[in-house]
């Protein structure tokens, strides 16, 4: 399991201790960097699927408390850092899983870290019936369309829609990535590559440096926020030959 994070913070040192903390954990993956919270309120979407937001409260241009407000929905998970105690019946009202006051050490982010992992633990205890097919509501009215999500090739997000490319045919409707991935992907079986791509694991043809070919012979290129999971996901399951290794120990 690899969590996405996202720092707002203002401070340097707080964003260099974070980023280390972050490098320590073998589960979390650092997507990206604001230093300034007026550009992370304007680039954050909810299809870049953003698992863990470290957000700070006392910043210029706008607080944490207030941006919290917009990019709550687009975090699966909040962390509120700061040094000061008081805000935080505040911070829980607005739905924070967690509030770590600074000096934030190893320890204590760790512990607010496996806290967060317990919860998904719990959540993932409830029973999940795989869906053999779903239906889809297009952009014509009253219209909806049935999809096996084992045909799933790739999500492709536009402006405020996106296209859901299958084996037979490409379905375009009004949702974000975030919620097709919630429903499409019931074994697991999507990744998101690119800000605009969701491909299917078990439908990759080729990878070429960084492009990806699907079966279906469509070129996808790899983003750089995505390149480090997609390429750790490739290492995870690549054959590689006994003799090679040897040849590398010596």
């Amino acid at each position: 399991m690899m969590l996405n994070c996202v720092i707002i913070e203002d401070e340097d040192h707080a964003v260099e201790l974070l980023t280390d903390h972050i490098q320590n954990m073998p589960n979390l993956n650092l997507l990206k960097v604001y230093l300034q919270p007026i550009i992370a309120m304007t680039e954050i979407k909810e299809e870049d699927n953003i698992d863990i937001l470290f957000l700070d409260i006392n910043m210029p241009g706008i607080s944490g408390m207030d941006l919290a407000k917009i990019l709550r929905s687009k975090t699966r998970f909040l962390i509120f850092t700061t040094a000061y105690h008081e805000y935080a019946v505040e911070a829980f009202e607005l739905e924070a899983d967690q509030y770590i006051i600074k000096p934030i050490t190893f320890p204590k982010f760790t512990m607010a870290i496996e806290k967060i992992i317990r919860k998904i633990g719990k959540e993932s205890l409830a029973p999940v019936i795989p869906k053999s097919e779903i239906f889809i509501k297009t952009g014509v009215m009253n219209k909806v369309t049935k999809v096996n999500p084992a045909d799933v090739v790739y999500l492709e997000a536009k402006d405020n829609y996106i296209i859901v490319h299958t084996d037979k045919d490409s379905i375009i409707t009004y949702l974000t990535l975030k919620e097709a991935l919630q429903t499409l992907n019931q074994l697991e079986n999507l990744i998101q590559v690119q800000k605009s791509f969701v491909i299917a694991r078990n439908r990759i043809g080729i990878v070429e440096g960084n492009v990806i070919i699907m079966d279906k012979g469509v070129q996808i290129p790899i983003g750089n926020t995505y390149r480090k999971s997609f390429f750790d996901y490739v290492k995870q399951n690549t054959l590689i030959s006994g003799r090679i290794k040897s040849a590398k120990q010596l």
